[in-house]
């Protein structure tokens, strides 16, 4: 039983790097496609809800710039329907369409913690 034990740990941490991994935005290859770690942003939850439309209390911080943002989200609290919905409503905010978005892990890994890439046309 001992000796499968070491196979079965590589095995499990194969598929948990496995499940890290995104594909790039038109690469056509997986990449660790990590966001920037979570930043500080002392904005209100009202601020982040009115701009993602996402419930306040799960979101954490909102970083970049009117071409890429990015928003910090505790995916176990977010409402999944205004997660979807919350790209077109960020570049809506800043003026402007939706390019593409895209969900990933911040550089950090906090725990629970994802983020939604978001780049606006324009």
């Amino acid at each position: 039983m001992k000796r499968g034990l070491p196979a079965v740990s590589a095995a499990l941490a194969a598929l948990m790097l496995a499940g890290c991994m995104t594909a790039a935005p038109g690469s056509g290859t997986a990449t660790a496609a990590l966001a920037p770690p979570v930043p500080k942003d002392e904005r209100s939850h009202g601020t982040f809800e009115q701009m993602t439309g996402i419930n306040g209390d799960a979101v954490s911080a909102i970083s970049g710039d009117t071409k890429r943002a990015y928003i910090y989200f505790d995916f176990f609290a977010a409402d999944k329907t205004a997660v979807k919905a919350a790209p077109a409503k960020l570049c809506a905010h800043y003026g402007k369409g939706l390019k593409s978005s895209f969900v990933t892990e911040p550089g950090d890994r906090e725990p629970g913690i994802k983020v939604l890439v978001v780049d606006c046309a324009g």
